[in-house]
């Protein structure tokens, strides 16, 4: 009772503690104890997913600690000899060491790579419906959602979204033509026809931007927050732009945008963002916003408020 008493009035702290792999699996078993005692004890619905939802986070950091731990070094990566066995090289530890098996340690770094807010949705979305969140939020459900997930951190490869042609044409009808897309790929910029783009090579992080952009940035963090800074470094070398985001307007990012915006479309549907083959298979949890900067805002909410409702700033 006591560990359920901690887990309950401390569960962000006990979190903050995981500075390691080791101390994470420690606590994640201890979460795991509390888990099979609340459901043998038939607990109410709101404690086990309280215990579900701790048990989540802490395979999310797990992920993340792992896959930190290849890159650097001190972890062995798939396809190496010592991935999974009791001989390492050097001082490389294997899964086996750390306590984990390969199906562990692939399972918590899907997790770990879900982008914040969508992950932070899936919780939010699971949670709303007490009852039935009980048999949601699970690694099997969580796993679930990774695989599907709407938007990712990069354009490139077979996990890449795209933007519906219809929001570009309207895009383009309101700027005239799309002369940059800094966040794109060459499959995406076929929809976008764009005069330049900068793929997740060339990286329009460090790139000069111009004229009437076109950008839908990836969303998960440090990549959103860097792209809303470098929109605002690039303002004065930006005509127009049409930035597709999440509606998160409590964020530090989407605030950052909003400083120079001249108009917001808040989409009255969720995108359907496509998949390489051209189907509508990304609908994400969170609403989105096309955020306009520009001097043509009369022309942005004439053409937009199709989709929603559109606000024209004041100053």
């Amino acid at each position: 009772m006591d560990d359920v008493l901690a887990l309950r009035d401390g569960a962000k702290y006990q979190l903050e503690q995981i500075k390691d792999i080791e101390s994470g699996i420690e606590y994640l078993n201890k979460v795991k104890g509390i888990e099979v005692w609340a459901k043998a004890e038939k607990k109410d619905a709101e404690l086990q997913n309280m215990i579900a939802e701790q048990k989540i986070r802490t395979q999310r950091i797990l992920g993340s600690l792992i896959k930190e731990g290849q890159r650097v070094g001190d972890i062995a990566n798939k396809g190496e000899s010592n991935y999974n066995s009791l001989i390492t090289e050097g001082n490389k530890k294997t899964l086996s060491e750390i306590g984990l098996t390969a199906k562990q340690s692939s399972n918590f770094q899907q997790i770990s790579q879900i982008p914040e807010e969508s992950f932070e949705s899936f919780i939010s979305e699971k949670k709303t419906s007490v009852d039935e969140a009980v048999s949601e939020l699970t690694t099997a459900g969580i796993l679930a959602f990774a695989k599907n997930k709407p938007h990712v951190s990069n354009n490139s490869g077979e996990n890449e979204w795209y933007t519906p042609e219809h929001l570009i044409t309207s895009a383009r009808t309101v700027m005239g033509v799309i002369d940059l897309d800094p966040a794109s790929s060459k499959a995406a910029n076929n929809t976008v026809q764009a005069k330049k783009y900068y793929d997740i090579e060339s990286n329009g992080l460090v790139k000069d931007w111009f004229g009437n952009i076109w950008i839908n940035p990836p969303y998960s963090q440090p990549l959103i927050s860097m792209f809303a800074k470098k929109i605002n470094d690039e303002i004065l070398n930006i005509k127009q732009a049409c930035i597709l985001t999440n509606n998160a307007t409590e964020t530090e990012w989407y605030q950052t945008i909003l400083q120079n915006s001249s108009a917001v479309c808040f989409l009255k549907t969720r995108v359907k963002f496509l998949d390489i083959n051209g189907k509508a298979n990304g609908a994400p949890l969170q609403g989105q916003t096309i955020i306009y900067i520009g001097n043509n805002s009369k022309e942005f909410n004439d053409e937009f408020k199709k989709y929603g409702i559109c606000m024209r700033r004041i100053v």
